[in-house]
């Protein structure tokens, strides 16, 4: 049997047996094209013609299972590596801002907190948030944007002033405590 009709055949059942599991159709058709690229360059390892569909069941619920993995690595990692980066290119101002940037997001309206500490400061993308909460991407991008979009303002009203060559500092350096609540 060729890999043509093999995509002819099941490629309909194997996309609607992804999204069951994926919920996305852009990750469900990335993850189509995997299962397919395994499928052709393993054929000629199926012995049984009659044991088709379930091979090919088996190598897309391990690529579903592969594609978890990797998500789930890659969110480790860019957790650390978000933890270990500064607010601020500057150090200094990230030290005296990072003690405002709680108070700025526990003032925030709820919605837009939500969805800054799930994406910007938590463990989620923006998609992986919009299928939690139910609301659309571009819904969760707009939250996300506006949250950000106030948070500045509180940096610029309350921190952040320019110094005499035009960087930003942050008016509570020497205390590395905010005093603006």
């Amino acid at each position: 049997m060729s890999t043509i009709h093999i995509w002819e055949e099941f490629s309909d059942r194997i996309y609607a047996f992804i999204l069951s599991k994926v919920k996305d159709r852009d990750l469900a058709n990335d993850i189509l094209q995997d299962v397919f690229l395994k499928i052709h360059t393993k054929l000629d390892t199926l012995n049984n013609d009659e044991a088709l569909s379930g091979w090919l069941f088996s190598i897309t619920r391990n690529t579903i299972t592969d594609y978890y993995r990797k998500s789930q690595k890659a969110r480790k990692e860019n957790q650390e590596l978000k933890d270990n980066l500064p607010l601020f290119e500057d150090e200094e101002l990230s030290q005296c801002c990072e003690a405002c940037l709680h108070l700025f997001i526990a003032d925030l309206p709820q919605k837009y907190r939500d969805a800054i500490l799930a994406t910007d400061l938590g463990e989620l993308s923006q998609k992986e948030y919009a299928v939690k909460i139910g609301l659309s991407h571009s819904g969760v991008k707009s939250r996300v944007q506006r949250g950000r979009v106030q948070l500045n303002e509180y940096f610029k009203k309350c921190c952040l002033h320019k110094n005499e060559y035009g960087e930003s500092e942050c008016i509570h350096k020497d205390s590395y405590a905010c005093t603006c609540k």
